[in-house]
């Protein structure tokens, strides 16, 4: 892949300092763009819409890319008069005239516009400030993201720039590579727990990993009383359980015993929800059929403990 693509690769592998990669900010085509971690774990980046800087979630769990009403407002985003659907909701849909993250400018872009009532609360930014919204998959898709977790990068490839092969110099770092299906119910990789082959939503906007209470009774895995809550979307909130995970399996990474969430994760009459302070993810997803069965959710505490790289040009998970 040449020099600049093997410095690239180490640069995203390793998280040179910042001496470095400023001397690199575009690497073989692609933009890297620094990432911050909130206190919840999540990942944000900053851009600019229209000329004013907007911080953004970013979420391999939502489709589209979201903007705040009242920040759309602000930010001069004009309604095209179309709505799109996601979860069985409508949400209107904005235009943004110049979208930048980075140098990198990605020109005309759709956002879907919501209320924060309508995902269960405000999306929760950096600093404890309320993010103005979500960098969701279809862009980071289309720009062929690479997002490094531990090292907090985003890198964006440019216009028919070549494509970073990172399978190479991540072996030679001790990672492991996943395979990463991309389903309608979202980003999943294969998964082991006692013994069951399953599945994982990877999440960067879930702020912690979680089992489906069903998919955890199936597996015997009981679960005990937390202190932590989940908000539900007609506003009630009810407790949390924990469960104990001796043998979990990520592809071929396997995970320390630990006790992660249990919550009903894919009942049909709640919708996706972005996680905040003492939330948790809710899907409108079934659990599939066996051996595709989604467990529960990959989220970014896990990605980050194990320096998570997700390649979303390969469709590959890296993990140590």
């Amino acid at each position: 892949m040449g020099i600049r693509g093997v410095v690239a690769a180490w640069v995203l592998l390793l998280g040179l300092p910042a001496s470095v990669l400023a001397q690199s900010r575009t690497l073989n085509g692609y933009e890297a763009v620094p990432l911050t971690r909130g206190p919840q774990n999540h990942l944000f980046v900053q851009g600019s819409v229209n000329g004013q800087t907007a911080n953004f979630l970013v979420d391999t769990g939502a489709e589209p890319n979201f903007l705040q009403s009242d920040r759309a407002e602000r930010l001069g985003v004009r309604l095209t008069g179309a709505a799109a659907f996601t979860g069985k909701r409508s949400f209107p849909v904005g235009s943004v005239d110049d979208l930048r993250l980075g140098r990198l400018s990605l020109g005309t872009t759709t956002f879907s516009i919501y209320r924060a009532a309508q995902l269960g609360g405000p999306v929760p930014g950096p600093g404890g400030r309320a993010a103005d919204g979500i960098i969701g998959r279809d862009l980071l898709r289309r720009y062929k993201a690479v997002i490094n977790c531990r090292a907090r990068q985003l890198f964006l490839r440019g216009n028919a720039a070549p494509s970073l092969n990172l399978a190479a110099v991540a072996r030679a770092q001790g990672f492991t590579a996943i395979p990463i299906e991309e389903t309608r119910r979202g980003l999943t990789v294969p998964c082991v727990i006692r013994g069951r082959p399953g599945r994982l939503l990877v999440d960067t906007g879930a702020f912690l990993s979680g089992l489906d209470d069903d998919a955890a009774r199936v597996l015997g895995l009981a679960g005990q009383p937390s202190a932590a809550t989940a908000r539900r979307f007609d506003g009630s909130v009810r407790p949390l359980q924990l469960v104990q995970v001796d043998d979990l399996k990520i592809g071929g990474v396997a995970i320390p015993p630990q006790k992660i969430v249990m919550a009903d994760l894919f009942t049909q009459k709640q919708l996706r929800a972005v996680s905040g302070i003492r939330q948790i993810e809710f899907y409108a997803a079934r659990p599939g059929a066996r051996g595709d069965r989604i467990y529960g959710l990959l989220g970014s505490e896990l990605l980050d403990i194990h320096q998570a790289i997700i390649d979303l040009d390969t469709l590959t998970l890296f993990m140590k």
